[in-house]
């Protein structure tokens, strides 16, 4: 066997693994012999069948093992190459393999880089603190007695805060908006919505809900909204859309007293208690945070590194996936199939970003995980893809035995988890250090 390696990119190699014929026959012979074995042919007890006639018999089944067994000495061959460090395996074509003369497997591989790691041990991070204050507490009490709150409708004027059933209808040079953006009707036409009146809601026509304050039930008016000249939807970017406004109907938000009888729907039997227990889930809160904005910061400072040559096919299947994956939150949302082709080649110039961002990432903390003997247990890897079916709502052991059936996926789940690991290691070892809180008598 002869092995050739040439350079066809930065980390591409194409090998060239080379049999003679006398190493070819050598292999057949054997693969013969193993085919003489097993075989069962009328007139010769079984094993004895010369070998002339199991290559008679079984040409093509010796002619698929063979082949099999020269591509797996040549992936073998080049996957122990001590001057291959392999990334992914692209492309294996045995060729036409004949045994009276030489043949070449060619298989085309991704390497792992040279680069410089960073020195991630002196990485400086910067967290909020985790005290929990008075003013904190105070909004969360506010928040539980709102999710509690009751409607009640009203007969006056409306005041910013109540929640109001209307109807708009918008016209762009007096022609209907919902005949020029059929599929956005938010911005068209609506017919007995809901508004929180004089709340910008940073989604549809904030307009809208201003414009409801001072109306009454019953009550029609007309106002003009300016959309920005960089506004998303492009029809309307730059435009002013008169919208015909109704209001049918009133309710104010009345949320409930502080007293014993809140305090059991939560139950606690006490201010104190509810306060000590809003404490408790505040501080987990914000050490959990704490720990995301760690990792945030840490990969931010892996991507901040100076770039170097990254794997083709990875960035390629990544970005593919991430583009899958765009499309498919895209449609979730309710884009058309249209709209995506449309934005096609903006949405997969994004996910090559992205995908050359994610295989940086992988790379480099692969990399510290080998250095520091980072590995992913059995354990590991059962506790990530629990999680994992939980958060989409499959049964858990439904879920890992397919898995397990998807060799791909496994891997992906494995290299998730290692990856996971590895951030929480560098979080581990870099020096923090705790924003100070600016109070309101320090402002």
């Amino acid at each position: 066997m002869n092995l050739e390696i040439k350079e066809t990119g930065s980390t591409r190699r194409v090998v060239l693994i080379t049999f003679e014929s006398d190493e070819l026959a050598r292999m057949e012979n054997q693969t013969c012999k193993v085919f003489s074995q097993q075989a069962s042919i009328p007139g010769f007890r079984k094993g004895k069948a010369p070998l002339s006639v199991i290559r008679k018999r079984y040409a093509k089944e010796l002619d698929g093992e063979l082949t099999r067994k020269v591509t797996s000495d040549a992936y073998d061959a080049t996957m122990d190459h001590e001057d291959l460090n392999v990334h992914s395996v692209v492309k294996v074509e045995p060729g036409d393999i004949k045994i009276d003369s030489s043949t070449t497997v060619e298989i085309t591989i991704d390497i792992f880089p040279e680069f410089d790691l960073p020195n991630y041990e002196e990485f400086e991070l910067t967290v909020n603190s985790t005290e929990v204050t008075d003013d904190d507490i105070t909004k969360e009490i506010d928040s539980l007695r709102d999710q509690r709150a009751s409607y009640e409708e009203v007969s006056r004027e409306i005041v910013h805060g109540d929640f109001v059933k209307c109807s708009y209808e918008g016209f762009l040079d007096e022609k209907p908006v919902a005949e020029i953006l059929p599929d956005k009707p938010i911005y068209g036409k609506q017919s007995n919505t809901w508004e929180e009146a004089g709340q910008s809601k940073g989604l549809g026509v904030d307009d809208i809900a201003q414009g409801l304050v001072g109306m009454k039930a019953n009550e029609t008016k007309e106002l003009i909204s300016l959309f920005e000249e960089d506004f998303e939807i492009k029809p309307l970017a730059g435009k002013s859309v008169r919208y015909s406004l109704t209001a049918h109907e009133v309710r104010e938000k009345k949320s409930p007293e502080l007293d014993e009888t809140f305090l059991k729907t939560l139950k606690v039997d006490s201010i104190e208690e509810l306060k000590d227990k809003i404490d408790q889930d505040l501080k987990s809160r914000k050490e959990r945070e704490n720990s995301n904005e760690k990792r945030r910061q840490v990969t931010q400072k892996i991507l901040e590194c100076p770039d170097f040559p990254l794997p083709q096919q990875a960035v390629e299947d990544e970005s593919k996936i991430t583009f899958q994956n765009h499309a498919q939150r895209a449609i979730q949302k309710g884009a058309k199939q249209k709209e995506i082709e449309d934005n096609r080649e903006e949405m997969w110039t994004q996910a090559q970003k992205q995908g050359q961002a994610r295989v940086k990432l992988t790379i480099t903390l692969s990399k510290i995980a080998e250095l520091e003997k980072i590995e992913v247990s059995n354990e590991d890897l059962a506790q990530a893809a629990t999680q994992e079916a939980m958060m989409q709502r499959i049964d858990p052991s439904v879920y890992i035995k397919d898995l397990t059936k998807d060799r791909g996926k496994l891997n992906r789940l494995k290299q998730d988890v290692l990856y996971d690991k590895t951030l929480e290691f560098i979080t581990s070892k870099a020096k923090v250090s705790v924003c100070e809180i600016k109070r309101d008598d320090q402002q």
